[in-house]
């Protein structure tokens, strides 16, 4: 489960079998993933809350906004090293 962004005490990650969907971010806090939210990238739409208050998720979503186009890069970077390796 690559980390494509870690600020603001939250981690955003995504998992490789993924890259079959379209972008998209699990994020969680301190690095709890099995209290995943996730949220689709563009245009930006909460998919799964997880155990997060709304709070949480409005920060979160910022972050996203903030910080997309280097989610993005990192999305599409780590599913081209995923294509190649046969996954």
């Amino acid at each position: 489960m690559p980390t494509l962004l870690e600020v603001a005490g939250f981690v955003f990650y995504m998992v490789m079998f993924d890259c079959r969907e379209p972008r998209h971010v699990h994020v969680s806090r301190g690095g709890d993933r099995r209290a995943s939210a996730k949220f689709w990238i563009g245009p930006l739409r909460l998919e799964s809350a997880g155990r997060y208050n709304d709070h949480d998720l409005a920060r979160m979503a910022r972050l996203i906004v903030e910080h997309q186009a280097l989610l993005v890069r990192r999305w599409d970077e780590e599913c081209e090293r995923a294509k190649e390796a046969g996954r």
